[in-house]
């Protein structure tokens, strides 16, 4: 989540990666999975004897409904796989984070090209996290918008992550003209790459280069983000009016 700074006469534009990105993922559907699990092999024997029945081997991945991490249900991380996560009822010590958005298409990567909820606090990558689950190839897309059981949470206002910035973030911008912008944490202000501007106010579709101020006098700095392909160059999707920290 980048964008480009400026001050109120001028800014100048990110493009995210997210709009081609979402515009390939819309075509492909997640395959959807249910309850799983591995079961021995019972062949007979050379001699004509019945192999010893072995026990169910339980799946590392139980499904609670009828979907993987459907709307309102939990995960649990597996340890030594950073992008796995096991489904887990909600009550369980080792749940860390619910499910409040699910979708059976796109991908999670960038975040910002999720239509996650401003909440959210970090996104899974469906068909990723069941493939180190069970050992077998990526198929399909689909992502979990996923919301932490216990604070932090980053995608609240100024903490510092999220699927966009809203208004209440905080951003780094560097001391030249035209330099990038990064979502950090407000409470990181002082700090070095420290907050060093808060987000009063987002304006949908305005111009922010030239003499121009969309901000009309009411932010220390205005910033832009831009789609990665914009047929008015000129103008931006979102204006972000700032005040200096």
């Amino acid at each position: 989540m980048r964008a480009t700074s400026g001050d109120r006469s001028t800014a100048s534009g990110i493009r995210a990666a997210a709009a081609a990105t979402a515009a390939v993922a819309a075509a492909v559907s997640l395959v959807l999975i249910s309850g799983c699990g591995k079961v021995a092999d019972h062949r007979a024997s050379d001699t004509g004897s019945s192999s010893p029945t072995a026990s169910p081997t339980p799946s590392v991945n139980p499904s609670y409904g009828t979907q993987y991490l459907a709307e309102n249900e939990c995960a649990a991380p597996v340890p030594g796989q950073p992008k796995a996560y096991r489904e887990v009822p909600c009550k369980d010590p080792e749940a860390v984070a619910k499910v409040i958005d699910r979708a059976d298409i796109g991908i999670s990567e960038p975040f910002s090209a999720t239509s996650c909820s401003p909440h959210t606090d970090f996104a899974i990558n469906v068909p990723v996290s069941l493939a180190l689950l069970e050992n077998r190839p990526v198929t399909g897309e689909g992502y979990a918008c996923m919301r932490n059981l216990k604070p932090p949470h980053p995608g609240d206002p100024g903490g510092g992550g999220g699927p966009g910035i809203e208004v209440g973030d905080c951003v780094h911008s560097g001391p030249k003209k035209g330099d990038a912008i990064e979502e950090v944490a407000c409470r990181t202000k002082g700090k070095k790459n420290g907050a060093t501007h808060k987000i009063t106010e987002i304006l949908e579709n305005k111009f922010a280069f030239g003499f121009d101020d969309p901000c009309e006098g009411r932010a220390d700095a205005v910033f832009a983000e831009n789609p990665l392909f914009d047929s008015h160059p000129g103008k931006d999707d979102r204006v972000l009016c700032a005040k200096k920290l």
